[in-house]
């Protein structure tokens, strides 16, 4: 769908949303000149690079490059899309934007997921109700799994009796009517088409709410030997099973101290480790992760430790959880309990202190997969030491470290009793074991197979990439403004020949100009001090200009060539100045002695003007 909203209601929700207010909810922010700064909620830091600009409502990390407005980061930071974002927005600035959208499709959407979340509520109301109002089987589950009343209480957790339809008429009296209650999943439709009865039923139901406290959806757990065991609402308008994660809307909170969070399997895994005091923990909403659910934990933390059940099924998820954690580029280790088969009955049994012990021993990826081969192989035979280094070769092909690989083919060596020379080989070839140096070789020696003809021609038809072109006076004004930052010296070398009003683009001007005025006052110049007087925008390009890059040596040659470069520059566009303004004086058939005067002053400047061009 698109984002076609009216754009003096998008503009109003902005303004009424300060973007420092809203984002301080989210970041600890401390003045600094003209902006706020903070450490990044998008990446892990220690130095803070995250700038927000009151003044132009803007926010930009110059560590991990997020930049935007208000939507941009409440999209970003609760993992919403931009219609529950705006509408977000305007819940909090006491906005309803519900009838000024100019589409009537968006309009439509707004309504379904609104009423999605307004029936769910009523519904995890109604469940709660249930299993607090008297005794029944789902208060005694969970009583007898351990929980407490008041943990039973922050989740939320209910209870759906076996009447049929107990629900749905509940609902209906509450006056939504029957499609809308369909739409959210609550029921299934009769297979004669003649009713609808309640989707869950006779089950202990688990709440699933979202990063801004919306009930989206339910899980629900069978009392007695029904299947499917665990059941979970259809995806809706407002919730899809692969976006989102069990108690995330908890653990977001709790996740800045470690920058670590922790996914198990199951709903109770959550609740127990949660009663007991482990709170950055989240369940996958079924056993596999997907790559949004991936990119929704590293948006919280830089670690992820899988804390799956340690039977078949948990092993499997495991894994295929692991590689998608690492394509989207997670720090993931994985847990392996000494004793129980799940969190939930280890926490029980063990308490915290024994969990988290477990935790910090959990094995990296590459440890876990050589331990599930070691059991899949017996390393006391020559078939099975081969059928694993063969097996774990291929993975190790995928590392990037050098001291990583040649740690773990010494571990794989000791292990399975093969050389480190023929482990080597299995990885790299017979190659001398650097395989980027047979790519390089290949590629030089690519002509030797050519015909003679084809050689230095260009039979396919290739056109070669045109080279980007840079402006020498601009690269030139950067390295120097650099330079100049990092060192007072230099500063007064380029101060003799060269003004701040030489350099030609406007920010490089103004950083020039404040950079100047600082030193006249001060012996040391940092970012800081000029980023307190610029803009966010230009603070951005003040941060690109430290990181280009200037000689280490031989800078007084270096400096020379940047004011040369400058210099010419300038000299070059007084030229074409001097050469157009001649040629308006040529025209001029009578010429005032004023005119005459002026010819011979610019003849006289362009010669002086064309002798210093020629010295550069």
């Amino acid at each position: 769908m698109g984002n076609n909203f009216d754009e003096k209601l998008i503009d109003e929700i902005k303004l009424r949303n300060d973007i420092v207010a809203v984002i301080s909810k989210y970041v600890q922010l401390k003045k600094s000149g003209r902006n706020y700064v903070g450490l990044c909620p998008f990446h892990n830091e220690k130095t803070p690079s995250f700038m927000v600009s009151e003044e132009n409502q803007f926010y930009h990390c110059f560590g991990c490059g997020e930049k935007g407005d208000i939507i941009n980061f409440i999209m970003k930071a609760e993992n919403l899309d931009f219609v529950d974002t705006v509408s977000l927005l305007g819940e909090w600035a006491g906005i309803n934007f519900d009838k000024n959208s100019t589409s009537k499709q968006e309009n439509e959407e707004i309504y379904r997921k609104n009423k999605v979340y307004e029936i769910n509520r009523e519904a995890a109301l109604f469940y709660y109700k249930n299993l607090l109002d008297k005794k029944n089987g789902g208060l005694n589950y969970l009583l007898k799994r351990g929980l407490e009343i008041q943990t039973i209480k922050k989740f939320g957790l209910g209870y759906a009796h076996e009447d049929w339809e107990q629900l749905n008429k509940y609902l209906l009296c509450k006056g939504y009517n029957q499609n809308e209650i369909f739409m959210a999943g609550l029921v299934s439709e009769q297979k004669n088409k003649n009713g609808y009865y309640d989707r869950f039923r006779n089950r202990v139901m688990f709440p699933i709410i979202n990063t801004t406290g919306k009930v989206i959806a339910f899980g629900g757990r069978v009392l007695g030997d029904f299947q499917p065991k665990y059941l979970n609402s259809p995806e809706t308008p407002a919730f899809n099973k692969g976006n989102n994660l069990f108690g995330l809307n908890f653990a977001k909170n709790e996740v800045t101290q470690k920058h670590q969070i922790i996914v198990v399997e199951g709903y109770m895994d959550v609740i127990s480790l949660y009663q007991n005091g482990i709170k950055n923990v989240t369940a996958s909403l079924g056993t596999a992760l997907t790559k949004n659910q991936a990119n929704l934990l590293k948006r919280y933390a830089g670690e992820v430790v899988i804390a799956y059940d340690t039977d078949t099924a948990g092993q499997a998820a495991t894994l295929r959880g692991l590689d998608v954690l690492r394509e989207v580029g997670c720090k993931v280790r994985v847990l392996r309990l000494s004793q129980g088969k799940d969190p939930d009955e280890f926490v029980m049994k063990k308490g915290k202190v024994a969990f988290l012990e477990e935790v910090d021993n959990a094995l990296s990826l590459i440890d876990y997969k050589i331990m599930l081969l070691k059991k899949e192989n017996d390393l006391a035979t020559t078939e099975g030491s081969v059928k694993f280094v063969k097996s774990i070769t291929k993975i190790l092909k995928g590392l990037t470290s050098p001291v990583e690989m040649d740690a773990y083919i010494k571990k794989i060596a000791l292990e399975s009793r093969i050389s480190i020379e023929a482990i080597k080989s299995e990885i790299y070839g017979n190659n001398k074991y650097d395989r980027r140096n047979n790519e390089k070789k290949q590629i030089l020696d690519g002509n030797k197979y050519r015909s003679k003809h084809d050689r230095y021609t260009n039979k396919y038809e290739i056109q070669p990439l045109k080279p980007i072109e840079k402006n020498g006076h601009l690269e030139a004004q950067r390295c120097l403004l650099k330079l100049m930052t990092a060192n007072k010296e230099i500063f007064y070398k380029v101060k003799i020949v060269i003004s701040y009003e030489d350099f030609v683009d406007e920010t490089y001007k103004k950083i020039a100009q404040i950079l100047y005025e600082l030193y006249e006052k001060d012996d040391s110049v940092d970012l800081e001090k000029i980023s307190n007087q610029l803009n966010i925008k230009e603070i951005a390009i003040l941060h690109d200009i430290n990181h280009c890059i200037v000689p280490k040596e031989n800078v007084e040659k270096a400096l020379i060539d940047y004011v040369n470069s400058i210099q010419k520059h300038k000299f070059k566009n007084m030229k074409v100045d001097m050469e157009d303004e001649l040629k308006q004086l040529e025209k001029v058939e009578n010429k005032t002695k004023e005119q005459i005067v002026r010819i011979r002053e610019l003849c006289i400047d362009y010669e002086k003007l064309m002798k210093e061009l020629k010295k550069l």
